[in-house]
């Protein structure tokens, strides 16, 4: 029977797949578009935000997502968004769509497996934190798969694979949802432009 904390873990990773949502309508109705509809979404969720940080409002369902350290500040999604944005923005459309998958599907496999099979914490001199090699590694390997279904190049997805699991594993402070989709996303980048001039 999964703990609370797994169950816990699970329901706040499974909003993160949104971000099928967000390749999908990219696909299919265009850059402005999921451009328009995810600054529709970050309006929104700031506007709940400043009732709930500024006013204690309890909003349904949602409050039950926070972790501890989310109650005085913005949620992960405020971040998540932010990360999106940025990175629709600013690469190419496969770039973009492998650095926002990553972001969810090498987090998701990075947590379960983290708090299912993690046993070896050896980040905690290097990055002071008690993440496990066996989630960092299940990380990799889904980021790695993301970028080779996505982008197709093995070079540009190592790379991207890489720079999104280390990223994950050395921030504590700072919100992942947003350094993982931008870092991996800009290292795929300029690997993809360096690669054309070669």
């Amino acid at each position: 029977m999964p703990s609370r904390e797994v169950i816990f873990e699970v329901l706040r990773k499974s909003v993160h797949l949104v971000s099928v949502l967000i390749v999908l309508i990219y696909e299919f109705y265009g850059k402005d578009t999921i451009l328009w509809v995810l600054m529709l979404f970050l309006i929104t969720v700031l506007f709940l935000e400043y009732f709930r940080l500024e006013h204690g409002m309890k909003i349904p369902i949602f409050y039950m997502m926070y972790r501890e350290h989310e109650a005085d500040s913005c949620g992960g999604h405020i971040f998540f968004a932010l990360g999106a944005i940025a990175t629709i923005s600013l690469f190419s459309k496969e770039i973009a769509y492998a650095a926002v998958l990553m972001t969810t599907f090498g987090d998701l496999a990075a947590a379960l497996i983290g708090k299912f099979y993690g046993k070896k914490r050896i980040f905690k001199k290097i990055f002071k934190n008690d993440k496990s090699l066996e989630g960092s590694t299940s990380e990799f390997i889904i980021d790695l798969l993301v970028g080779l279904v996505i982008i197709g190049d093995p070079l540009v997805s190592l790379i991207m694979a890489f720079i999104a699991t280390l990223t994950e594993t050395a921030v504590n402070k700072i919100d992942d949802n947003l350094v993982v989709p931008v870092f991996s996303g800009f290292f795929g980048q300029m690997t993809v432009l360096l690669l054309m001039h070669l």
